[in-house]
């Protein structure tokens, strides 16, 4: 039995919609997780301590310098990263893995400020070191991610989020120089 929360005006808030993708959620990486390994080379270029130099392009801000850490978790089939906390008072929680049913590397940040970000499964591409995102089709927010590895010890980064309308959101630009594994 579940509790429906209702605004004011007697409609159903945003809550209970969410229920239900939620549990779906849950119900297709659960699946996928299990079903099948990811190739762990790939998962790994994350592992260890990293210095990150974030530039935000739009809206303007000040740059900024934090460390972050990622490792295995719950039997090799996660990394988790976490965040020193940044100048702005948050950090970070990070979480990735396959999903076998996309052949792709979704990622979960959770931040202290409450907010959390899903990312639909990344792509690898092998060639070219490179790992990107871009959101499934009919989303009212459109973005492309993307993370190229140069090197064991490099990690170069860009994000633009866009509204439905084209507008930007966000965009920024970060580089990682990892420190130790």
């Amino acid at each position: 039995m579940t509790s429906e929360r209702r605004r004011e005006d007697g409609s159903k808030g945003w809550l209970s919609g969410c229920r239900y993708s939620g549990m779906a959620l849950a119900a297709v990486v659960g699946s996928s997780a299990s079903a099948v390994l990811a190739d762990e080379s790939v998962l790994e270029r994350y592992l260890g301590n990293w210095e990150m130099r974030v530039r935000t392009l739009q809206p303007a801000k000040p740059d900024i310098v934090y460390k972050e850490v990622y490792q295995w978790v719950l039997d090799r089939r996660f990394i988790q990263g976490h965040t020193d906390r940044k100048p702005d008072g948050t950090e970070d929680l990070i979480y990735g893995t396959y999903d076998a049913g996309s052949g792709g590397y979704p990622f979960w940040i959770f931040s202290s400020s409450g907010s959390y970000t899903y990312l639909p499964p990344a792509h690898w591409d092998e060639g070219k070191r490179t790992m990107e995102w871009k959101n499934p089709s009919g989303w009212d927010i459109n973005y492309f991610g993307r993370c190229q590895f140069p090197n064991a010890n490099k990690r170069h980064c860009s994000l633009i989020m866009k509204d439905w309308k084209g507008k930007v959101l966000l965009q920024q630009e970060w580089s990682a120089t990892r420190l130790n594994r």
